[in-house]
């Protein structure tokens, strides 16, 4: 799902591989490209700002807002979370860090055109040891909390349609972007960021924040 098949890979200056036993790390967290399906199938809603991800209150996302690190410029504990390799192409790379009190897990994962962060609620506890802090006080940039309703989003975001999450009964999902034109229109844009908000009995769940080219 790249959108530009030419794009350079977005890891190619990152460290060697670590060992292959952190493979279940990376295969245990979910894949969250949630925006890329919802933005090629017309169910996100257009916006002009970017949002990025605040685990210290005094700290502010740094870079330009359109490069990949930005959602995650302002999170220092996960840059140096449990890094992890897998895949069979490009690799798939990332770091993660696990609040096993709340259960929640905060993680980028990306490969090639893309590269995508994301806190998620109710995960089970990893399969091997990573880092661990308190993921209680993270937020967006733009006031998104876990725990939220619908309501409450749309409230910061603006209106959009929800729609049923694939694969996942019961959760719903509501998604925007800052891509105006699918890359291949006329006037499109070549890269942009996809946010989608996944709701379990109209309580957010997970909060994914994606930058695609």
């Amino acid at each position: 799902m790249l959108l530009a098949a030419s794009a350079t890979a977005a890891f190619a200056a990152s460290p060697a591989a670590v060992p292959d036993t952190n493979v279940a790390v990376g295969e245990w967290l979910s894949s969250p490209t949630t925006g890329f399906a919802a933005w090629r199938d017309g169910k996100a809603a257009v916006v002009k700002r970017y949002d990025s991800f605040l685990c210290d209150p005094r700290l502010q996302p740094t870079g330009q807002r359109e490069s990949f690190p930005y959602a995650g410029s302002a999170c220092p504990i996960l840059k140096s979370g449990t890094r992890f390799v897998y895949g069979p192409a490009g690799p798939t790379r990332g770091h993660v860090v696990y609040d096993r009190t709340r259960r929640i897990a905060l993680f980028e994962k990306g490969c090639c055109a893309w590269r995508s962060f994301a806190l998620v609620t109710n995960v089970a506890p990893p399969p091997k040891p990573v880092s661990s802090a308190n993921l209680a006080i993270v937020r967006t940039a733009r006031g998104v909390t876990l725990g939220m309703t619908q309501a409450q989003l749309k409230a910061l975001y603006g209106p959009a349609k929800s729609y049923g999450t694939r694969g996942m009964p019961g959760v719903t999902t509501l998604s925007y972007t800052t891509m105006t034109e699918k890359s291949t229109e006329p006037g499109g844009d070549a890269c942009g960021q996809f946010q989608s908000f996944s709701f379990r009995d109209n309580r957010l769940t997970s909060i994914e924040l994606l930058a695609g080219c």
